[in-house]
């Protein structure tokens, strides 16, 4: 008996993972492991997407039901159920939304073509595409309706479509003005250094004592916490990457950033610097504009031995200081320490400690989408 038992769920499974037309069975099998891997609440999802895996192999009944912790008896209902009703027989309670079914199967390469281009085009008011958009479009266009919201997103991954966070992206950014003015900069900066100049690359950053968290290895489907001072502690450094050493000149900024302390960090590079010509490329912020500082670097001037280039607007990420920035924080999230002498010195000891090979051609690629908050 139970080696008919087993032959039943397995060719069960079998067919139904094989009928669903031209190139399916495949794509369906890979959604059946998502929702198989799936981290979040829907137990079930996963219980049933495990069973029926393991069902089309012929894993035995009593075996996949220990494994899910479910009765042998629900455990064959669900080949059957997903035999009738597809997709939509892995979702917790949408077993009979055969309608559902037949949208993914049979209008899937129209859905697709919709889902490749920009919600309000295909008649839903939103910008992007989540659970609200897809059920307008769905209701309007195809007549159908979706029991709940789970549905809808395995709709969305069965069609190509994967959850992701947006870039923010400034609304003032002109790529091509960007370019443009980029392709200046670094024609400016090679002729410098290939005429001996030290050319520095400039940015102020701010740190908060409050852990910064990012992105941690951890065991899959896990979560963890991370305690954190809330104690609004912070300090500000202003940096210079050399082009010629690779190395950070670091200064913290001892009170609130204006414009007399951005003087005194120049100041103390051009002091510093062996070189009797120094250009700073440095970003647009207003401070760098000042009247009184744009007028310390004319000759006889406090800054005469400093020539400034100023980066295009809205463009921070084509600084490569920010990329250090970026790389020290990375190095002390997720740690708390006990006192902000601790962080700030943590967050210093690394970029004083070892040489970037960044410039202007040579900059890593950007990770997370809050790499260049400072």
């Amino acid at each position: 008996m139970k080696r008919n038992r087993v032959s039943w769920v397995s060719c069960a499974v079998s067919d139904a993972v094989g009928a669903c037309g031209s190139g399916s069975p495949r794509k369906e099998t890979a959604v059946l492991v998502g929702w198989r891997r799936r981290s979040d609440n829907h137990v079930l999802v996963r219980m049933k997407a495990e069973a029926v895996l393991y069902a089309s192999r012929g894993v035995d009944v009593g075996i996949i039901a220990e494994m899910v912790e479910r009765a042998e008896r629900v455990v064959q209902e669900w080949p059957a159920e997903w035999r009738a009703t597809r997709m939509c027989s892995v979702p917790a309670g949408h077993a009979g939304n055969r309608d559902a079914a037949e949208l993914a199967r049979a209008r899937k390469q129209e859905l697709e073509t919709i889902l490749a281009q920009p919600p309000s085009p295909a008649g839903s008011r939103a910008g992007f595409w989540d659970v609200p958009a897809i059920r307008e479009v769905v209701k309007i266009l195809f007549d159908v309706e979706y029991q709940a919201d789970s549905s809808y997103q395995l709709l969305l991954r069965f069609c190509g479509l994967s959850l992701e966070l947006p870039d923010p992206f400034d609304e003032h950014r002109s790529e091509k003005a960007i370019t443009r003015r980029m392709a200046e900069v670094k024609t400016e900066v090679k002729a410098l250094l290939d005429q001996g100049w030290e050319v520095y690359t400039a940015d102020e950053v701010r740190l908060e004592h409050e852990a910064e968290t990012r992105r941690m290895w951890l065991p899959k489907g896990q979560r963890t916490k991370l305690s954190v001072d809330r104690q609004r502690t912070s300090q500000s450094f202003s940096g210079a990457l050399s082009l010629t050493s690779k190395k950070i000149k670091l200064y913290p900024i001892e009170v609130n950033r204006n414009t007399e302390q951005t003087i005194l960090a120049p100041e103390r590079l051009q002091r510093e610097t062996e070189a009797e010509k120094i250009a700073v490329v440095l970003d647009n912020a207003r401070f760098h504009h000042a009247k009184m500082l744009a007028g310390l670097y004319e000759p006889g001037q406090l800054l005469e031995r400093i020539m400034p280039i100023h980066l295009p607007p809205y463009a921070p990420d084509h600084n490569p200081v920010e990329h250090v920035w970026n790389a020290a924080k990375s190095n002390i999230a997720n740690i708390q320490r006990e006192t902000p002498e601790e962080t700030f010195g943590a967050f210093a000891s690394y970029i004083t400690g070892r040489a970037f090979d960044y410039d202007f051609e040579h900059l890593p690629l950007r990770e997370t989408r809050n790499d260049f908050v400072s």
